[in-house]
């Protein structure tokens, strides 16, 4: 059974050779590596990605077309199987077949491949726009080099999206690489290395502009105004060559540090166009080469696909894979859903924290509103729907890089109708994403929780786990995402997503205060994600622990380990791997299992830790 096979695999992962209370982690997850060390995967969300991959190739190991190209009918299945095939036919990633698709302009070539192909050609420099050739790309999803151009849900209205612009954070990789990519590109090498030494000069001048700050914080303003402000920046030409249509002069954007726009332009007024032009090339094509597929391997592929497709892939996995079982899926998921939320709220009414009455209605209010969409699918979505959505998608199929632009170019689009589309019903919102977590997250501006297929499969849930066992990942992982919304960042936001002063008060309540103060040690740059650990395992605990609770606690018959160890080694699974990636918006997997644990005081009750353990502290921090 599937509690069987989980309590194998939790056992062969325990390293008994360590105390519970000297170091959980190792305790729990020791011979993880061990047991997984000819896979191709690295912790437990890796591992369901790779089922989710593998279920997906052996679906199309035997795939036959619906439709064809030639008579433009192609089903959306159709062009997910076109586009995993090219991908797998692609020997290797050539660089120098996007450049030649996509040109600073139609009546211009990028300055090193015009070098290449013709050395004594002379570039027209006077014909090259660095502003026009930011549009051009960015209509393929490219936000980086001079503009970071994105889209933001307006702070006063979680229904409106606005344009947002600002000065780019990536930088360029070290010389050697740039110089290897160019050479990559056909530039003879001494020409490669000497450009890649102006390339990281030119950044160099860029990167004292970027510390420029503005101390009005981002800021709407109208076309006109902005015009005014910045003659210099064609603003509304820029805009209409992304979007395609033209803009009226009192359409509102949202500006971060003009400053630094104003200094970019009079530096790109006193630098060679050339230098601008191979500076914006390399980065669209480093943008690229993280983009595309790594090795055109089955699993690599697979990935590609789901990362590029999310939304047809979405809809696949539902009706191949939950078919008949659907709503047995929604059902249990709501029922673990509705008695966390439950017990939070039952926390909240004890009001360990002193909140005013208004304040506690707050969030009450926006508890009892948080929804969570399965799939990130919206409701009425069928078929014709998915297939609509693809129309513009013609898959050639011996062309990767032409595909790998065509679908980036649909994504921007479909960002970007995002501003004048009516907003749709809640139930009929989903997120526009890479499709690349298996894992669930919260969107503040939505109060929304959304879980990707991927994660409902063992070892974090299965409808049939016994209930011990689906609080476990499943579980905490889940309250986890519910706890976003009221930690520091996420508690200014009200029930419907909108920033609220009554929100931003409690950040300045002195529980909610000193709490975050002791969470912030030891030292973490992700205090968020350690403030939803810490209050997640304790709401997940309690939800299934309570003695009032409707769910199955009892010593299970398929093992004789106690309920409550059970749980914390269920938990300790989301954890577990070999600790070789680095996270970026969490801790590292083993750091945060002991901080979340030896700050949880029913777990050293459990496990009897006392003064003196590592997995013991004094002082135990309290939040809500």
């Amino acid at each position: 059974s599937v509690n069987e096979n989980q309590i194998q695999a939790i056992t062969s992962y325990v390293d008994p050779l360590i105390s519970p209370c000297d170091d959980y982690y190792r305790y729990a997850c020791g011979n993880w590596a061990n047991v997984h060390s000819n896979e191709q995967y690295y912790e437990v969300t890796s591992l369901m990605d790779h089922k989710v991959n593998k279920r997906l190739i052996d679906y199309f190991q035997n795939y036959q077309l619906e439709g064809s190209s030639e008579a433009g009918n192609e089903t959306y299945t159709d062009k997910l199987f076109l586009h995993y095939q090219t991908c797998r036919r692609t020997k290797s990633l050539q660089l120098k077949r996007y450049l030649q698709l996509v040109r600073p302009s139609s009546h211009l070539d990028w300055q090193l491949m015009l070098e290449v192909r013709e050395p004594n050609a002379t570039w027209p420099a006077e014909r090259f726009n660095w502003l026009f050739t930011l549009a051009k790309l960015r209509r393929y999803h490219f936000k980086g080099a001079f503009i970071e151009h994105i889209l933001l849900l307006d702070a006063d209205d979680s229904n409106r999206y606005l344009i947002d612009l600002d000065k780019p954070t990536d930088k360029l990789p070290d010389e050697i690489v740039i110089a290897a990519l160019l050479i990559e590109l056909g530039v003879e090498r001494a020409r490669a290395i000497e450009v890649a030494k102006q390339l990281h000069k030119f950044e160099e001048r860029l990167l004292i502009l970027r510390d420029i700050t503005d101390k009005r914080g981002p800021q709407p303003i109208s076309l006109s105004k902005l015009k005014d402000e910045m003659p210099e920046v064609p603003w509304q030409l820029y805009l209409q060559l992304v979007l395609s249509y033209t803009l009226t002069e009192d359409y509102e954007v949202q500006i971060n540090n003009r400053e630094y726009f104003r200094a970019l332009n009079k530096v790109l007024e006193n630098t060679e166009p050339s230098l601008i032009d191979n500076y914006i090339m390399v980065k669209f094509a480093l943008f690229l080469m993280k983009d595309s597929a790594d090795n055109f391997t089955k699993m690599d592929c697979m990935w590609d696909v789901r990362k590029k497709m999310e939304l047809a892939v979405n809809f696949l996995y539902k009706q191949q894979f939950y078919g008949g079982s659907d709503a047995k899926y929604i059902a249990d998921v709501e029922r673990i859903f509705n008695l966390t939320r439950r017990e939070f709220s039952a926390r909240l009414k004890n009001n360990r924290m002193k909140l005013l009455p208004n304040q506690l209605e707050f969030l009450q209010s926006k508890l009892s509103a948080m929804r969570f969409n399965i799939g990130n699918l919206p409701a009425s979505a069928d078929e014709r729907f998915i297939d609509k959505y693809y129309a513009d998608v013609h898959i050639d199929r011996n062309n990767y890089h032409k595909n790998h632009l065509l679908l980036l170019k649909l994504r921007s689009r479909k960002e970007h109708d995002q501003l004048t589309a009516p907003a749709p019903s809640p139930s009929d919102y989903f997120f526009i994403s890479d499709g690349d977590s298996c894992t669930p997250y919260f969107l503040f501006p939505k109060n929304l929780v959304i879980i990707p297929y991927a994660f409902l499969q063992p070892p974090a849930y299965h409808v049939n786990m016994h209930d011990i066992m689906k609080m476990g990942i499943f579980g905490f992982v889940l309250t986890h995402e519910i706890m976003h919304g009221f930690e520091y960042s996420g508690v200014r936001f009200d029930s419907s997503g909108i920033t609220d002063w009554l929100g931003k008060s409690i950040l300045s309540e002195d529980e909610f205060v000193s709490g975050f103060e002791c969470l912030s040690y030891p030292k973490t740059d992700s205090l968020d994600e350690r403030a939803a650990d810490f209050m997640g395992i304790r709401v997940a605990y309690d939800t299934l622990f309570h003695p009032n609770s409707s769910m199955n606690a009892r010593q299970p018959s398929f093992t004789d380990i106690t309920p409550r160890r059970l749980f914390f080694l269920n938990v300790a699974q989301f954890f577990c791997g070999n600790l070789q990636p680095t996270f970026y918006e969490h801790d590292a997997d083993d750091v945060r299992l002991r901080q979340t644990l030896k700050q949880f005081e029913a777990f050293t009750l459990e496990y009897e830790c006392k003064p003196g353990d590592a997995m013991f502290v004094e002082k135990r921090c309290e939040l809500y």
